[in-house]
């Protein structure tokens, strides 16, 4: 389907790829860096992968190294995020909360600033990676992490309507359909996917989940190896509702633009209205608004 228009009235977001290691300020360097050359380029909104801040060799050192939302390291990106006069998703932080001292476990969150540097939005992952998958390596995300209570609203930024989830929410379709309902333009799924279940899934989920709730899908993915003992599949792209591909990363650490088109998402969900034609009836609660 034709896009309905013009460039200069549709908003430019970034996606950023990069090979986050358990160095915490080279981490912030190299995505600082990329952060920079969006504000450069006219991005009003840029997105960082999942576990943007570090990736540890295992939970004891990702317990180390974790802050809470007050600490230095999110008051670098404020400060960046004011510096380039644009907004952050910063996609999955290690987090403190405030039962840290209780459970000394952490959360996942996903943390939105904008152009002030404020915080507008934090949404902690639902879903868990708990998995065994051959030739990848067992994950036990809940040996340091707590899962979030709830989802969040979406947020109304500069390039639409955005939704929050990270990596593994993906898997989950009435997620998507609850943001979607509840207004969400734009889905994004900051991820650190591995090398075996992103050849196979990744692609696919994307642009699945950007078809049934005719959203934009932004994916900014950690890419390469980050220590001996793990590496992830990279690939970070924009689907639009369509389900088409419209900005993907090459292999490395980089970023890809991508236009966001609410006119044509309008318009194609004025031609094909599921939202309509659901039928709760049959099928209950599933993806209900939040």
């Amino acid at each position: 389907m034709a896009n309905s228009s013009s460039s200069w009235e549709m908003p430019l977001v970034a996606v950023c790829q990069v090979t986050s290691t358990p160095d915490k300020q080279q981490n912030f360097k190299a995505c600082a860096e990329l952060v920079r050359e969006a504000a450069r380029l006219g991005a009003c909104l840029a997105f960082l992968p999942e576990a943007f801040d570090f990736i540890a060799r295992d939970p004891a050192e990702t317990l180390h190294l974790s802050e809470p939302l007050g600490g230095t390291l999110l008051g670098e990106y404020a400060q960046l995020a004011r510096e380039c006069g644009l907004w952050l998703s910063l996609g999955g932080f290690h987090e403190r909360g405030h039962d840290w001292e209780q459970t000394q476990k952490i959360y996942n969150c996903h943390v939105l600033l904008d152009s002030e540097g404020s915080v507008v939005a934090t949404y902690r992952k639902t879903h868990l990676c708990d998995v065994e998958i051959p030739g990848q390596g067992p994950m036990r995300e809940s040996n340091s992490t707590m899962p979030g209570p709830r989802l969040e609203l979406p947020v109304r930024t500069p390039a639409g309507r955005v939704g929050l989830a990270i990596c593994y929410d993906m898997r989950f379709p009435e997620l998507s359909l609850a943001l979607a309902q509840a207004g969400a333009e734009i889905l994004t799924y900051p991820s650190a996917f591995g090398s075996v279940t992103g050849p196979a899934h990744w692609e696919v989920l994307l642009r699945a989940r950007a078809i049934e709730t005719q959203c934009y899908v932004v994916a900014a993915a950690q890419c390469g190896r980050h220590h001996e003992k793990r590496a992830s599949y990279g690939h970070s792209m924009v689907v639009d509702p369509w389900g088409t591909v419209v900005a993907c990363c090459s292999e490395g650490p980089g970023l890809c633009l991508a236009r966001i088109d609410l006119g044509y998402l309008r318009q194609l969900r004025q031609h094909l209205p599921v939202f309509q034609h659901r039928r709760p009836d049959l099928y209950g609660n599933l993806g209900r608004p939040l």
